[in-house]
């Protein structure tokens, strides 16, 4: 069957893009303003089949967002989107989730598994933090510096599957986050070297796993972190724990897991030219 790819701006493919990750347009318009371009791939009646979009990535070129509906057609019609994405941008990763971009249209397309989105949970981890010698740690509700916030928001920017952060991402509480319980890590010379957010709804807390700075992350920094977030959410009564990560390496996962929590979801990430 002849399938037709066009190009077009992201916010002309807003309803397909909202139609794949099955929510309202509304709640996809704030991504699809990150896109720099996008195309929408339909059969030879009309019938829309996907769309793919490129959102800038601080150190891997793009990140693709969207893919096909899983029709019969879905692989065909994903090595399509993804073969027009690499013809503009070689620099390319992609989450491997079947409804979307499976693994077969992945490496039809040239991309081989990098990294992992990963998802864990279980109770909050009682360990008390050791703080590494000339590091302090202070509450993310104390640093009224905006771009002490942004500096170590951008510990995570080498890391594969963070986009840019930006003024607004760092504002006090930005995003729901609680910054009673969040925490920022200064070295000896004042410098951030990491944080760790954290979100609450009731006793549940979720945290992002903590970015540090790449020249300090042989030092116990990010275990530091995490378990002061996590005494922090005890004293608040906190008692489940969800920990995301993206990007991070097999020892930190493997480190995550001997907190007590267990692997709920990995979604590969693949990638293409590095």
């Amino acid at each position: 069957m002849f399938l037709k790819i066009t190009a077009l701006s992201p916010q002309a493919a807003l309803p397909t893009f909202a139609r794949l990750y099955g929510c309202p347009e509304q709640d996809f318009e704030a991504t699809t303003e990150q896109l720099t371009l996008a195309w929408l791939v339909q059969d030879e009646v009309g019938e829309t089949l996907g769309a793919l979009g490129l959102r800038p990535s601080p150190s891997y070129g793009a990140e693709l967002v969207g893919g096909a509906f899983p029709t019969s057609l879905q692989n065909e019609a994903a090595v399509i989107l993804l073969r027009a994405a690499l013809s503009t941008q070689t620099q390319l990763y992609a989450y491997a989730e079947t409804h979307l971009l499976p693994v077969a249209a992945l490496e039809a397309a040239g991309l081989r598994p990098f990294s992992a989105y990963t998802c864990m949970s279980g109770p909050v981890p009682i360990s008390l933090p050791e703080i590494p010698k000339g590091f302090r740690i202070v509450a993310l509700n104390e640093v009224e510096a905006l771009e002490d916030r942004l500096s170590a928001q951008h510990s995570y920017s080498d890391r594969i599957g963070h986009t840019s952060a930006t003024a607004n991402d760092v504002q006090p509480n930005a995003g729901g986050c609680d910054d009673t319980l969040s925490r920022l890590a200064y070295d000896a010379l004042d410098v951030p070297a990491g944080i760790c957010r954290a979100w609450r709804e009731g006793k549940q807390v979720s945290f992002s796993t903590p970015g540090v700075r790449s020249d300090v992350r042989h030092t116990a920094l990010r275990r530091a972190l995490l378990l002061s977030v996590c005494q922090a959410a005890l004293s608040a009564k906190a008692t489940q724990l969800t920990l995301q990560a993206w990007g991070d390496t097999a020892d930190e996962q493997v480190e995550d897991l001997k907190l007590g929590l267990h692997l709920d979801k990995l979604t590969p990430i693949y990638v293409s030219a590095l």
